[in-house]
């Protein structure tokens, strides 16, 4: 502590520069907070492990539905103890996790390169808006931003010192890295890889000594591996996947990585998926784009690029495991082995963006370097004012008006039945009373949940090789479900009291509800082949739900929400 305390008063200038800094990026993440509008589906399962009864159920419940790893939403469940569960909470919680990476970013520089690569870091990175969204939403990203610079760092100076306090942050930041992110142990490998390449070259004398501390690495790792084979497991034998029926991996991600890191045009790109993404020289042509994103861009690869060309041992030692991770990871999407987002490379954002900010710094003839950086900070921040539709200005409507309309328009009751055929267990956040039917389509699509299987099926044996022909005859023939009409009859509407409501919430409508209405198209039976299985199994769900309640209750009315992608359906048992 007084080491820390002289540091600060003999750097006061420099460290107000960075609180000055830090305030701003703050300002710019609550000025986010305000503007961010609802929790998207991604954030409900934050909050639906996150409230579980105890950091046990959390766990449990995390690793049971989805990939994963548990540090993040078991922070998040001791920050909803201490300040609720509101929207704002848990932004707050992401927020508090996410800001140090300003001033952590100018130290970490400072001590790799020097004081301007510190201050160009701390800069770019407080008014970035990739930045400054994944510091609100309530997902890990944000906090992958921290923890993968700190795992960076740690080890560019493990392999240039050897010194232990290195080897021992690089384990530490490094295991908290794996159990905050799935997407780690691929990276674990390339710095592996790294090492080993680096160490048989240079350095053989260390090999034994990495080895050992790799070895620890790898013991702390224990429950994730046993997680991560899990969920190998559990996800490569569930009906719908990831990599077939939801994420197409197309190249032109790489045109959206430049854009969201390097330039402010990055709100749409949050979490669509690959295959719409689009092309950067198709857009040079508007004058805009080229000024506002192409510019910026330009100056963020001439930095990037620079630093590769360096010969600075430390940067390479800082930024190749990254780029490795980046181009095994590219590859095995492009194969179709795993699922590719933008946000999935939030693991290396920090470290690319830094060392873009360490190759600008080199180009200082005539202080090159600090009119470049002023321009590509200029631009950025210009563009939040200039461009209507950015992050701060375009809230996300999902389903925050839910609770509202099932109070006000549906007078939803304790008495009435909720069914909520996709992710109904997160939905149920903004439905205020009501009886849940447990019953969830994507828990047997991507889970192959054996319960919610059978509930629909009437059998456990359905898997992604039969569930084209097990389905064809009731999708041709526009026949219900037997197995599920069954059920959902015996086990709630002839349960139901006269009088009593089923409150029927169709939620994503925007790929569900167009084919409903041309369901006649899936007679030919090459339409059905090539229809995407997901949205094929879901829009085959909710019109099934529809056609029941509608065979079996009064209709009373329905309420769309076509902004928000939702839809109320209410019935009534006679």
């Amino acid at each position: 502590m007084e080491k820390i305390k002289e540091y600060l008063k003999n750097n006061y200038r420099e460290t107000a520069i960075v609180a000055i800094i830090t305030f701003f990026a703050l300002i710019l993440r609550l000025i986010m907070l305000q503007n961010y509008g609802d929790l998207w589906l991604d954030e409900l399962y934050s909050w639906y492990f996150a409230s579980q009864n105890n950091v046990i159920d959390t766990v449990l419940e995390l690793v049971k539905q989805d990939i994963h790893m548990p540090l993040y939403f078991v922070i998040l469940h001791f920050w909803t103890r201490l300040f609720g569960q509101s929207d704002v909470a848990m932004h707050s919680c992401t927020l508090f996790l996410t800001l140090p990476l300003i001033p952590i970013a100018f130290y970490l520089m400072k001590t790799l390169f020097n004081k301007t690569v510190g201050y160009f870091s701390a800069i770019l990175l407080a008014i970035n808006a990739w930045g400054i969204y994944y510091s609100i939403e309530v997902r890990f990203y944000g906090f992958v931003f921290v923890l993968s610079i700190l795992s960076a760092f740690s080890f560019a100076k493990m392999l240039e010192t050897f010194d232990k306090k290195y080897i021992w942050a690089f384990i530490i930041s490094h295991a908290l890295l794996i159990y905050t992110f799935s997407a780690t142990g691929m990276l674990t490998l390339m710095y592996a890889l790294f090492a080993i390449i680096y160490l048989v070259l240079k350095r053989r004398d260390k090999l034994l000594e990495m080895a050992k501390y790799f070895s620890i690495l790898l013991i702390v790792s224990i429950p994730v591996i046993a997680i991560m084979i899990y969920n190998t497991l559990i996800f490569n034998s569930e009906i719908c996947s990831f990599t077939r029926e939801i994420y197409f991996f197309d190249w032109k991600v790489l045109f959206d990585i430049l854009e969201t890191y390097f330039s402010s045009e990055n709100y749409q790109l949050m979490t669509r998926e690959i295959n719409v993404y689009g092309n950067i020289f198709e857009k040079m042509s508007v004058p805009s784009y080229f000024i506002l994103v192409a510019i910026p861009i330009f100056i963020g690869l001439v930095g990037f690029i620079r630093s590769l060309f360096s010969k600075n041992k430390l940067l390479y030692f800082f930024l190749i495991p990254s780029l490795m991770f980046l181009v095994v990871s590219l590859l095995l999407a492009s194969s179709g082995k795993m699922a590719f987002l933008t946000r999935y490379s939030t693991i290396i954002y920090s470290v690319i963006m830094c060392s873009a900010c360490y190759g600008l710094s080199l180009l200082n003839w005539k202080k090159v370097h600090i009119v470049l950086f002023s321009l590509w900070i200029l631009i950025n921040y210009i563009y939040f004012y200039v461009v209507p539709t950015n992050i701060f200005t375009n809230p996300r409507i999902e389903l925050g008006s839910l609770s509202k309309l099932l109070e006000e328009q549906v007078q939803i009751k304790d008495t009435d039945y909720v069914l909520i055929p996709y992710s109904g267990s997160k939905v149920m956040r903004y439905v205020p009373h009501g009886v849940y039917i447990p019953f969830e389509a994507d828990d047997m699509l991507l889970l192959k949940g054996e319960d919610s299987l059978e509930f629909y099926f009437g059998t456990k044996d359905i898997d992604k090789k039969n569930v084209r022909a097990f389905m064809y005859d009731y999708i041709a023939k526009n026949i219900v479900m037997e197995a599920y009409y069954n059920n959902l009859k015996k086990n709630y509407i002839d349960k139901m009291n006269r009088g009593d409501r089923l409150i029927l919430i169709s939620y994503r409508d925007g790929f569900t509800m167009p084919l409903i209405q041309n369901w006649q198209m899936l007679k030919d039976v090459n339409t059905y082949n090539n229809m995407n299985l997901f949205v094929l199994m879901m829009s085959k769900v909710t019109k099934d739900s529809l056609d029941i309640a509608q065979q079996t209750l009064k209709p009373l009315g329905s309420v769309q929400v076509r902004d928000a992608g939702y839809s109320i359906f209410v019935y009534e048992k006679q």
